[in-house]
């Protein structure tokens, strides 16, 4: 099983990332601070980067930026490959018409809604109603659209509550609206 939950928590099945090389192929929900609640959601599609965030929105980014950023802080990142049931036509068009939002903190959204939106353009009208990346990652299981989940900089042996991996086994804990918004603020109060 790469992804299973209860009401509390929920976990994915994880191997370490061998090479950037992996992530430009395909397609990758990126899930990027998972030791901090909630985490940060973004795509990356043929090796190209797509995020909203409280600082920019990036469509079609070279994934090296991002992934200096995350070099820099070790930031553990999980990438889940979602399975392309058929060929995406016009597929950056259709991910930069989903990220098409403001920054955070300028609407009601969060860094989740471009990504459900491609989800739900792309996959199913049903990936619309998800509020939470683990929602999203339950009806992904339900489609069978989750081929693999790779991390990387996720210290082994963490005592770190929200984190903990032992055999590839990563646990996080769900969170609330609040949690989210809260987070947002947090991040535009440092920013100012």
């Amino acid at each position: 099983m790469i992804f299973e939950e209860n009401n509390k928590e929920y976990f994915l099945q994880t191997s370490p990332l061998s090479s950037p090389e992996e992530l430009r192929k395909g397609l990758w929900l990126v899930m990027a601070g998972i030791d901090s609640i909630p985490p940060h959601i973004a795509l990356i599609s043929e090796g190209k980067y797509f995020s909203v965030s409280a600082k920019k929105v990036e469509v079609a980014a070279p994934i090296e930026n991002f992934l200096k950023a995350i070099s820099r802080k070790t930031v553990p990142t999980l990438f889940i490959n979602i399975h392309e049931k058929s060929p995406l036509k016009g597929r950056f068009r259709g991910a930069g018409e989903a990220f098409s939002y403001p920054t955070l903190g300028n609407g009601p959204h969060s860094c989740l809604w471009p990504v459900r939106d491609f989800f739900a353009q792309t996959f199913s009208e049903n990936f619309s109603k998800t509020e939470f990346v683990f929602e999203l990652l339950a009806m992904a299981k339900k489609d069978n659209l989750i081929l693999e989940c790779k991390s990387l900089f996720i210290p082994s042996g963490s005592n770190n509550p929200i984190l903990t991996q032992g055999e590839g086994r990563v646990r996080l804990m769900k969170y609330t609206k609040d949690q989210i918004r809260e987070k947002i603020n947090s991040i535009l109060k440092v920013n100012e």
